[in-house]
């Protein structure tokens, strides 16, 4: 008896840091509060789980168009910066522009691969409920 217990504490432990996952990861990319992300949602249920892998899709492609610092491409204004005179007025122009351009961007990338990281981490997961036999 002592062994289903525990046994049973185990395996809820894992699908409780599941459900938290999920929230934290909706919160991060800032789903509203009443998305139904931000709710409890049966394990077990598979139609429940697709629709929470493609919730957490959604939500993060969400996030990155908005959240995306809006101005020039770094790469971009580096292959311009490769076709001028290094000693220029400018490619000083240019390297102004590429470092204002990455002081946007590189922070925005940094969040992103953490999120991307964690997104694929949840997927994996829940798919792993998809595989589950009944």
């Amino acid at each position: 008896m002592r062994a289903a217990i525990t046994n049973l504490n185990m395996s809820a432990g894992p699908l409780d840091d599941l459900q938290q996952k999920v929230l934290e990861f909706a919160r991060a990319t800032e789903a509203p509060e009443e998305s139904f992300l931000m709710k409890r949602f049966s394990p077990d249920d598979r139609d429940q789980v697709q629709s929470i892998i493609d919730g957490l899709t959604l939500s993060l492609i969400s996030y990155c168009y908005h959240r995306h610092p809006r101005g020039e491409n770094v790469h971009e204004v580096m292959e311009k910066l490769d076709s001028v005179d290094p000693d220029s007025d400018e490619a000083r122009e240019l390297e102004s522009r590429a470092d204002d351009a990455a002081a946007l961007q590189i922070p925005f990338i940094v969040t992103l691969n953490r999120m991307v990281e964690q997104y694929y981490d949840l997927r994996c997961r829940l798919e792993d409920r998809l595989h589950v036999k009944k």
